[in-house]
C-alpha cells in the first residue's frame, strides 16, 4: 500500500514582520496524508463470482472477510468457524494456520478466539479507523515476538 500527500490551496493572507513592520503576501496550503492504489470491490460479488473455481480454503477466507467487525477482527472459535462456515474443522485449522504464516501474514491471532485481518492486505472504514487498528495490528505483533523471545527453549532429549 502506497500514500501520497495532497496538497490543498485554502486562501490568502498577509503576514506582517513584527521587527520590521514588512507585510509580506502568504498562500495558505494544507498538506494530508492519502492512501491511493486501492480498487473498490464488491466482495460479495467477487465472492458469488469465484464459488466455483475455489477451494475450500479459500472459500473460507472470504467467508472470514464477509464477518470481520469493526476493528478488523473475527471474534470466533476455530470450532465455531466451521459450525457457521460449513468447512470442516481441520480444513478451518489448516487454513487459518497457513493464512497466519503468510508473509507478509493475512491473519493475526489475538488470542484463542479471536483474529485480526492485517489492515495493510484489508481494511474497510476511514483512514484515521484504518491508522488505530494499524497500530492495534502492530502492537499485538509486538507482543508475540516479546513472548517468543523470553520463554524459556526445551530441549526434547531432556525429558
Amino acid at each position: 500500500m502506497k500514500t501520497s500527500k495532497r496538497v490543498k490551496l485554502i486562501g490568502h493572507k498577509t503576514l506582517v514582520d513584527r521587527d520590521t513592520g514588512e507585510e509580506i503576501p502568504m498562500q495558505m496550503n494544507l498538506v494530508e496524508d492519502r492512501d491511493f492504489n486501492f480498487h473498490k470491490v464488491w466482495l460479495q460479488h467477487l465472492i458469488h463470482s469465484f464459488d466455483e473455481i475455489v477451494n475450500q480454503k479459500l472459500k473460507l477466507a472470504f467467508w472470514i472477510i464477509e464477518n470481520l467487525n469493526k476493528e478488523n477482527q473475527l471474534v470466533m472459535t476455530q470450532r465455531k468457524i466451521a459450525e457457521m462456515s460449513g468447512i470442516s474443522y481441520q480444513t478451518v485449522s489448516r487454513t487459518i494456520r497457513l493464512l497466519a504464516e503468510g508473509s507478509p501474514p493475512f491473519l493475526q491471532r489475538i488470542n484463542a478466539g479471536a483474529y485480526r485481518i492485517n489492515p495493510d492486505i484489508l481494511f474497510k472504514g476511514s483512514h484515521s479507523n484504518r491508522m488505530g487498528i494499524c497500530y492495534e495490528y502492530i502492537k499485538t505483533k509486538e507482543e508475540k515476538t516479546r513472548k517468543k523471545e523470553n520463554s524459556p527453549i526445551v530441549n526434547p532429549e531432556s525429558k
